[in-house]
């Protein structure tokens, strides 16, 4: 069974609007009160409802999503801890206001975000973030199994970028820039761009993006932008779920948790990296200078590249050295340069 939170718009607003007061510890006359509390009367008149409103709403956040806030008779309500969750209104008070969404659906666990999203997307929907705690059926490129249990920041979001067609898969080394860059920024990492889809640090896989797009005479209609970040997953638990998936391209994970020693906030990370994407998707335009922003992060060297499936794959030794001007990975072979184009193709570092 797949649970789905879906409230009614004012309250999520009034939900976003409360946690707001307690979260900056806000009083009477607006003063600053951090770690102090806040009265009942002070957030019945700022947010327009009852007494009896406001407590139902603590109520809510105490039992069905977690919160612990704490509260003193004729003195008020004060947020003691905020649940490590991707909730809806969390996610709203970090972007602020932020036009590239316009609605969030938030899943406790669902097969795939990406499938949610499709959905949506072939039914006109728009700017809409699909977000889950934790994927069944998670997907990456070529429709391999992605792990993704608790812990991760897994989410599709619904675009229309404008981009011509022959830009698809500069599009996608786009996005894994804008994670990369999100990554590198917050935490102050070296992560690099694995051609064409995934995100590296210390050659092993912190996160993958799936990008499916509506494309008809030349045109995109809408892309729905799959990303998959291991925030605060536990590798062992990774190695133990790859045990049941395809390995054959698996060549390691990594959590930015592993890495760094301790958990990360994830509503922050997600709302900085939709921040980045937006940024990202606005230059698209400059195309030298998209170019060599990726060109600045793609690991380059030995690959080994791998077109096709099975019995008819086709395996080439050579360097990778430079991506060309439409996002295809330029390779050295046996003296000759080969252009290698995203589609049934893996390409394996190696050295």
């Amino acid at each position: 069974m797949y649970v789905c939170m879906m409230i009614i718009e004012s309250e999520r607003s009034r939900l976003r609007d409360l946690l707001s007061m307690l979260r900056e510890g806000k009083g009477e006359g607006g003063e600053e009160k951090e770690g102090k509390y806040v009265s009942g009367e002070y957030i019945s008149r700022a947010l327009d409802i009852s007494r009896e409103a406001v407590w139902k709403y603590i109520s809510m956040l105490r039992r069905r999503y977690g919160y612990r806030i704490d509260a003193k008779p004729r003195v008020g309500y004060m947020l003691v801890h905020r649940p490590d969750k991707l909730y809806p209104w969390e996610i709203m008070l970090e972007l602020g206001r932020f036009d590239m969404v316009k609605e969030i659906i938030y899943y406790e666990e669902v097969e795939s975000t990406q499938d949610v999203a499709l959905r949506l997307a072939e039914q006109g929907r728009d700017s809409i973030l699909v977000v889950a705690e934790r994927q069944s059926r998670g997907r990456g490129r070529a429709s391999r199994r992605w792990i993704s249990p608790d812990g991760g920041v897994w989410f599709s979001l619904i675009i229309k970028p404008r981009i011509s067609v022959r830009d698809v898969t500069l599009f996608s080394l786009a996005t894994a820039l804008a994670v990369c860059n999100t990554i590198n920024g917050k935490f102050n990492f070296a992560a690099r761009i694995k051609w064409p889809n995934d995100v590296i640090i210390n050659y092993k896989k912190v996160a993958g993006i799936l990008i499916d797009m509506s494309i008809e005479h030349d045109a995109i209609n809408y892309a729905v932008v799959g990303i998959g970040v291991n925030a605060n997953v536990s590798i062992d638990s990774i190695e133990r779920m790859i045990g049941y998936a395809d390995k054959s391209h698996y060549y390691g994970s990594t959590s930015l948790m592993h890495e760094l020693g301790k958990a990360v906030d994830r509503v922050r990370l997600l709302a900085s990296l939709l921040r980045e994407l937006e940024h990202i998707y606005s230059r698209l335009a400059y195309k030298d200078e998209m170019l060599a922003a990726i060109r600045a992060t793609i690991m380059l060297g030995p690959v080994r590249v791998i077109e096709g499936e099975g019995n008819d794959a086709l395996t080439i030794e050579g360097v990778a050295i430079d991506v060309d001007d439409d996002g295809s990975l330029l390779v050295k072979s046996d003296g000759m340069i080969k252009k290698v184009t995203s589609g049934y193709v893996h390409v394996r570092y190696v050295g």
